[in-house]
């Protein structure tokens, strides 16, 4: 090999290209990001020894060398994702933000028991599948490693990716307490009728709850609910529903308290659940603006406030919405990522006047100019 290398060394880009094929040939892939990086260096003119600073190297010199940088790491990555070291080209596609590759090989991957823990890491933990790597991870340890880990890790993933760990959760649950409650009635020797639900089995049987019974670990169930405060999906709301009044139906002593506003777990989700489809939106809204009125934000932060804004903005009262944001929301403080921003709440509702008068009254600039800028007037 380097024989044949030696013969091409009188010229440089077929130097270049002969030992990158080679590289490439023997797999010796992050040799060929060096060498990538070496080929640029010399067609800029640039000192050869790599541990030269790049913040040394002048303009436009330094900004070339940059993409040289990335165009390495993108074609590197590649070549390692094509030969199945996933965790390896995640190392240099993720300065190029390239997840989309990733994300279509990690949809052709099986985790079997070699690969498992590694193609976990990738989609859930690094966010390029959160919803594909956490149900490989349900299905590889269960529900009880699910949850904690999904309550530990929920903070650092997006909104969306939140939702779509959640949906997998609530729909794996709902399944379990479904096969359970059957199965509780299949020993009973008592009659199913096809296709029922949860609800509809308890309401024709209720004695399954007799005497503190339960179907499904409690815990489970109530860390559930709350992570299902976040899904919007229509079509998964009934089982969220589902899961909250099978909760409801159970001994007092297994019904875990929440925090404020859901202190009443069961109870108090329900009202917020139906709500979103329509049913009982005025209780919902008068209890949960009570709440935000009352609840100490120095003891529970903003949760009591973000609920209500956000019962408020799905149940289609989006100038409500920025109003009470404006009251009960103090100049300066934030809310967290599930909660509407003003102009969120500005460009459902079309009231840009009053956003703009709010954005003055809250000595908000950068607001008043978002607020300009999206409704589509000159500054």
């Amino acid at each position: 090999m380097f024989r044949q290398i030696s013969s091409a060394a009188g010229d440089p880009n077929q130097l270049f290209q002969q030992v990158a094929k080679q590289l490439v040939d023997a797999g010796k892939l992050h040799q060929l990001f060096d060498l990538r990086l070496l080929e640029h260096r010399h067609k800029l003119g640039l000192a050869i020894d790599q541990r030269a600073a790049l913040d040394d190297v002048p303009s436009p010199a330094r900004e070339q060398l940059e993409q040289a940088y990335l165009d390495a790491c993108r074609e590197v990555g590649l070549l390692l994702l094509k030969s199945g070291q996933a965790r390896d080209a995640w190392t240099y596609l993720r300065p190029t933000g390239d997840k989309a590759a990733v994300r279509e090989w990690l949809a052709q991957a099986v985790p079997d028991e070699e690969h498992a823990d590694e193609l976990i890491e990738l989609a859930l933990y690094e966010a390029i599948d959160a919803e594909r790597g956490f149900a490989w991870l349900l299905a590889q340890r269960g529900t009880c490693n699910a949850i904690t880990e999904f309550d530990g890790l929920a903070a650092r993933l997006s909104v969306p990716d939140q939702r779509a760990c959640a949906a997998v959760l609530v729909r794996h649950l709902h399944d379990e307490l479904l096969q359970s409650v059957r199965g509780h009635l299949q020993r009973l020797e008592r009659e199913i009728p096809t296709g029922s639900s949860v609800v509809s089995l308890l309401t024709e049987y209720p004695d399954l709850l007799a005497d503190g019974a339960y179907h499904v670990d409690t815990s489970h169930l109530a860390t559930t609910v709350r992570f299902s405060r976040v899904l919007t999906d229509r079509k998964l709301l009934p089982l969220a529903i589902e899961l909250a009044t099978y909760g409801d139906k159970l001994a007092k002593e297994l019904q875990y308290p929440d925090q404020p506003p859901f202190e009443e777990t069961y109870r108090t989700h329900l009202l917020f659940f139906e709500a979103m489809l329509g049913e009982q939106v005025e209780a919902a809204v008068e209890y949960f603006r009570q709440q935000a009125e009352t609840v100490s934000t120095e003891y529970y932060g903003s949760s009591a406030i973000e609920a209500y804004l956000i019962l408020l903005i799905r149940t289609g009262q989006s100038e409500q919405a920025l109003e009470e944001y404006h009251r009960l929301v103090p100049v300066g403080s934030g809310l967290s990522a599930h909660a509407p921003t003003p102009l969120q709440l500005a460009e459902q509702s079309g009231n840009w006047d009053r956003y703009l008068e709010i954005c003055e009254q809250r000595d908000d600039a950068v607001g008043f100019v978002s607020g300009l800028l999206a409704r589509n007037e000159p500054v």
